[in-house]
């Protein structure tokens, strides 16, 4: 499964504007031409907030590039893009990642159709080069299962395929409220199991497998939640 995660800067006083555009013009245009549209959210914290965050599925790079052709050549699209500019630019800029699903992780299986709401995270984590497997090992052994304990739902894992800091992992994981996610940080940070096994990866590596990491708070918006899998709208 090939992901691609498109981070928008808005225009300042215009998301709501651009909220609009996803809501009223977007799902029928996507869907027209085949695109799988499985999260959109708002990024209310983290680097360059705000934004608006998307993420759609393919099966491959072949599979992208034949829809977003036709999704460009068709005149609609056009046409609702001039409209809800209204005049002027509505996005500043985007960044762009295409993604493919980490080897430790295994999506979670819901009924086609289960939305995931609460308040969620977009985790970005660079990996020290050559340790890969050590990477995977602390997150499927140790700051996995830490997530889920503490109320949390990883709804993707994943691994950058190309961009700055190669290699990174993307994580967006899921919490029900917004007092739950501070409690569960606090409660992962200070546990000692993750501690020691950050001090063992220090003493094998010289350093921990996992490095850098930025965070993003994400709102799921209100009009379509993100599904709780990921994965293609069944």
């Amino acid at each position: 499964m090939l992901y691609e995660l498109r981070l928008y800067t808005v225009v300042a006083g215009r998301m709501e504007d651009n909220h609009d555009r996803f809501q009223d013009h977007m799902p029928g245009l996507m869907a027209r031409h085949g695109i799988s549209n499985v999260g959109r959210w708002t990024a209310t914290a983290g680097p360059n907030a705000p934004m608006f965050v998307y993420m759609m599925v393919y099966p491959d790079m072949t599979a992208r590039e034949a829809q977003w052709t036709s999704f460009y050549g068709d005149d609609e699209w056009w046409a609702v893009r001039a409209a809800t500019n209204a005049g002027s630019q509505m996005v500043e800029r985007f960044d762009l990642f295409f993604l493919k699903s980490n080897p430790c992780w295994t999506a979670p299986a819901y009924p086609a159709g289960t939305r995931s709401g609460g308040v969620h995270e977009l985790i970005f984590t660079e990996v020290a080069l050559g340790h890969g497997a050590d990477a995977n090992a602390f997150l499927t052994d140790t700051l996995l299962p830490l997530y889920e304990r503490e109320g949390a739902t990883p709804l993707m894992v994943a691994d950058f395929m190309s961009g700055p800091a190669m290699p990174r992992i993307a994580m967006i994981v899921a919490w029900p409220d917004e007092n739950r996610r501070h409690a569960g940080r606090r409660a992962i940070d200070s546990d000692p199991g993750l501690r020691a096994a950050q001090r063992d990866e220090r003493e094998r590596l010289n350093r921990t497998a996992l490095g850098r990491t930025d965070v993003y708070v994400l709102e799921p918006t209100a009009f379509d939640l993100p599904l709780a899998s990921l994965s293609f709208e069944g």
